[in-house]
């Protein structure tokens, strides 16, 4: 997260319309949905390097006391979104939540939601925006348009949403990464992340997503805005340990991939 600051203002572009103008904190995930807590962000840098990520407060980083989240959207962009498509979202989030809960050793879980489908996908796109660069909506003025007409339905295909339980206390957010295994056929994975208990989300612009364990929403947006409706999901739990993002290797699975390689 950018910003100038002017006072006690923050003047930069709105990441969603590019109004320059003074910018709003924007929670993320919105502060309801478990967002209402301090948070520590320490630098990639640090963390990648780690030889411990156990205890993540000894590596110290700047402290948000507001939760996740930053300075990111006009006072209109960011009462319009969440007033249109917050609630809906918290609601998801509470759902996952007591889901996630009944099955703690579950790889997988297989629930209904009784949710407005399109508003939580518009959300989770507003998140996206928030954590990308401030330019990224020019290149993405479709994204802009569905988020700012509430009734705009149906997402590019080339641009797809995929969610799955976070299975840590962990929150990890990530602008568009570029994600490659020499290993692979199966090309790069052009991604941005949004991890934040009780669900991780990633955006994925025209590649599949670096797991294929992870479930596509994009289907979300097919729905009306007024259409409240069950939507039956089965979603893997996969830990977020790593700072690297979409990386979903467990603790001793890490510690595991270490050893081997000091030998």
């Amino acid at each position: 997260y950018r910003g100038r600051m002017s006072g006690r203002k923050i003047i930069d572009d709105c990441h969603i319309c590019g109004l320059h103008t003074n910018l709003t904190f924007e929670h993320v995930p919105p502060r309801a949905a478990f967002n209402n807590r301090p948070v520590i962000n320490t630098p990639f840098e640090k963390l990648i390097n780690a030889d411990n990520l156990d205890e993540l407060s000894v590596f110290g980083g700047r402290k948000s006391q507001r939760g996740s989240g930053g300075y990111t959207l006009c006072g209109n962009c960011n009462s319009n979104t969440g007033a249109w498509y917050g609630n809906a979202f918290v609601d998801w989030a509470y759902q996952g939540l007591r889901i996630s809960r009944y099955a703690a050793t579950a790889p997988t879980l297989v629930f209904i939601f009784r949710i407005f489908p399109l508003r939580v996908i518009k959300q989770i796109i507003c998140m996206f925006f928030s954590v990308n660069h401030p330019g990224f909506h020019k290149a993405h003025e479709d994204l802009v348009r569905f988020v700012l007409n509430k009734h705009m339905k149906y997402l590019d295909p080339k641009k797809r949403i995929f969610v799955y339980f976070n299975d840590s206390n962990r929150v990890r957010q990530f602008s568009i990464t570029a994600k490659f295994n020499i290993n692979s056929a199966e090309g790069i994975k052009l991604f941005s992340e949004v991890s934040f208990p009780p669900f991780g989300y990633l955006m994925c612009i025209d590649s599949e997503p670096p797991d294929r364990r992870i479930v596509d929403i994009s289907y979300f947006s097919e729905y009306g805005y007024n259409e409240y409706t069950d939507v039956t999901l089965r979603l893997p739990k996969l830990p977020v340990y790593t700072p690297i993002p979409g990386d979903y290797r467990g603790r001793d699975e890490v510690i595991k991939e270490r050893h081997n390689n000091s030998e």
